[in-house]
């Protein structure tokens, strides 16, 4: 299998996921910055009632224009690793999945951290806690965050989202494969599995591992909308923290983690099953081109 492979399928199910999930991202963003929603079925109706379906995929550009790298990057690295330290890349070891994950979500969420930034400050734009916030597109947010704070302000939550990725990746793969290899038993082929099996164990395992992170992922929201429309609440990614523990407990940290749920199945379960798919029958294709020559 060429390492090229790990790379394509990565971007194909990139894109598969995006487009699936981002409306309950916008969702779980809102939730997480604000309290103007009483819930998730209550954030979608006055989102569309107030700004229009339209408004569920407010911030998509950025994630889109980068989705391809950023996949390619978290897929292929993962591939690349597991091929370095596990002998056997169609029932690899469970730890070795967790090592390859932990290795590409590094690399991810380096990727990840300036998108999202992009992404989270155009999701609640609009909203009365942002009322001056850019709302017309992403170079309107960069040409804000760079005259307020630089070229550094980019960079701002990137910390705490490369923290998120090296928390749930490992796990996230690791799950994934260990569902894959119960249901597939001495098979060594995934395509030889059922639709239902594929969605089911992507959907699972993206559930678990955003269950996993989600605190950290509440506190890289807050900390990526502070500042847009007046000072800064928060002095460091522990102050978040700390602040958001004392003044909500606990349940501040999960707020907005059934949206997140919500969204966490379909889109893995469009994203894996998408990724190993196209990488397997992108393997069996070279191996058959391989065989003819």
């Amino acid at each position: 299998m060429s390492h090229l492979d790990g790379f394509i399928s990565g971007s194909v199910a990139g894109a598969a996921g995006l487009v699936v999930g981002h409306p309950f991202d916008t969702v779980k963003v809102r939730l997480q910055t604000t309290q103007l929603y009483s819930g998730f079925s209550n954030c979608c109706k006055k989102v569309i009632a107030e700004e229009g379906f339209r408004a569920l995929y407010k911030g998509m550009l950025a994630p889109m224009a980068s989705v391809s790298l950023m996949n390619a990057v978290f897929f292929g690295v993962y591939t690349s690793v597991l091929q370095c330290i596990d002998d056997d890349i169609d029932t690899p070891r469970i730890w070795s999945t967790y090592v390859a994950g932990t290795a590409s979500g590094l690399l991810a969420g380096c990727i990840s951290g300036p998108t999202e930034l992009i992404k989270c400050r155009l999701q609640v734009s609009g909203m009365s806690i942002c009322p001056k916030a850019p709302k017309r597109g992403n170079m309107e947010v960069i040409r804000d965050i760079v005259s307020k704070d630089g070229i550094r302000g980019l960079g701002r939550g990137l910390g705490v989202t490369i923290a998120r990725e090296l928390v749930s990746c490992g796990f996230y793969f690791a799950v994934y494969e260990w569902i894959i290899q119960y249901f597939r038993g001495d098979s060594k082929d995934i395509t030889d599995l059922t639709t239902f099996h594929l969605i089911l164990a992507g959907g699972v395992s993206g559930m678990l591992s955003w269950g996993v992170n989600y605190p950290i992922d509440v506190v890289k929201s807050r900390i990526q909308i502070d500042g847009m429309d007046g000072p800064r609440k928060y002095s460091s990614t522990a102050n978040c923290f700390k602040l958001l523990h004392k003044q909500a407990g606990s349940s501040g940290l999960y707020r907005g983690v059934s949206a997140t749920l919500f969204r966490a199945f379909p889109t893995n379960a469009a994203m894996l099953p998408a990724y190993s798919v196209t990488l397997s029958l992108l393997t069996k294709f070279r191996n058959e081109k391989q065989l003819h020559y």
